[in-house]
């Protein structure tokens, strides 16, 4: 017998025990602004017959190694995992699938459909990336960004029962189930949301003039590097390549020894991705939870920060030398 599905509230307790509160933005925290929003979604979706697990009913006491553990067990017919992008994010809801997976991406257009026709928000698109939630799952998933935690606040906030109650109308809308006692506006058929991203583990190729969000999460990644503008500025993460992206790119080549075009290929994600991982296996190494994947996300920039609190460090969410020296590399 299986499950209809897995519902997981981001963030709450790590493997060690530990208490894993996601990105944080003044006084508050991902795991605290997620549990309002997987509660409604997990709560209608039962009020419509279906059978659902979830963290959220037992105080978000799972990581989510045992959350995919337990969906696979359960043999859930999908598994979405609610989640919120960190400060420096731009707003927009981002669901994230695995590569190539045309349910996960059919689950994510449903899911995002439902949330914008309903909630007042953009989209950064669907990205296929091969995150944990996505890759060891047995079934359709997704990761959903339901916006940035700074920029989408007020939202997350203060609609936290109507952005549950839309995820929920985006699952039923997966499943082809009729709901109309929800109250709330049916589904606008003319929101769409573009899959226009690729597989990361793919070749990628960025340069001047590109606008989207892979270049966003390349920015990122320099950033969290300590790569740096012409005039020494930290890169801004705004998703378009313009100059100062372009001549990071160049010291980036410059550094590994690649050729300087300032076009952001294999070669130089390869180098970047490698820097991030040895950052990564340094903090993982010094008793942070977190999966060592070669890319900046919340977590490894909560962990870079909270490094750099705990050593007296810029707390910036950038290894720079001072940094890189406390951890040791």
């Amino acid at each position: 017998m299986s499950m209809d599905s897995f519902i997981a509230q981001g963030h709450g307790k790590s493997t060690d025990g530990s208490w894993d509160c996601g990105c944080v933005y003044g006084n508050y925290t991902e795991e605290e602004l997620m549990g309002p929003i997987t509660r409604v979604f997990v709560d209608t979706l039962r009020a419509h017959g279906l059978d659902v697990m979830s963290d959220v009913d037992t105080g978000n006491d799972r990581n989510i190694t045992y959350c995919v553990r337990d969906a696979n067990n359960a043999n859930a017919r999908i598994y979405v995992s609610c989640h919120c992008d960190y400060e420096l994010a731009p707003s927009g809801t981002f669901p994230i699938v695995y590569p190539g997976s045309g349910e996960g991406i059919r689950l994510a257009q449903c899911l995002d459909n439902a949330v914008r026709a309903r909630i007042s928000i953009g989209t950064r698109g669907i990205l296929q990336r091969a995150d944990w939630e996505v890759s060891d799952t047995n079934m359709p998933a997704c990761i959903f960004e339901t916006g940035s935690i700074s920029k989408d606040l007020n939202i997350l906030r203060d609609q936290a029962a109507a952005y549950g109650t839309a995820l929920a109308c985006g699952v039923m809308d997966y499943f082809g189930m009729a709901y109309g006692d929800v109250p709330v506006a049916p589904t606008n058929p003319n929101v769409d949301n573009p899959v226009n991203t690729t597989d990361s583990e793919g070749d990628i190729c960025l340069e001047f003039g590109d606008e989207n969000i892979v270049v966003g999460q390349m920015q990122r990644d320099l950033r969290a590097m300590a790569y740096e503008d012409e005039n020494g500025n930290e890169i801004v993460v705004d998703d378009d390549f313009g100059p100062a992206t372009e001549y990071a790119v160049r010291r980036l080549q410059s550094y590994h020894n690649l050729v300087v075009d300032g076009i952001y290929g294999p070669r130089s994600d390869e180098a970047l991705m490698g820097e991030i991982r040895q950052v990564q296996e340094a903090l993982a190494a010094k008793g942070y939870d977190l999966h060592v994947d070669g890319a900046v996300g919340q977590q490894t920039d909560l962990a870079i920060r909270d490094f750099q609190a705990k050593n007296g460090l810029v707390v910036d969410g950038i290894v720079g030398n001072a940094t890189r020296a406390a951890l040791g590399i």
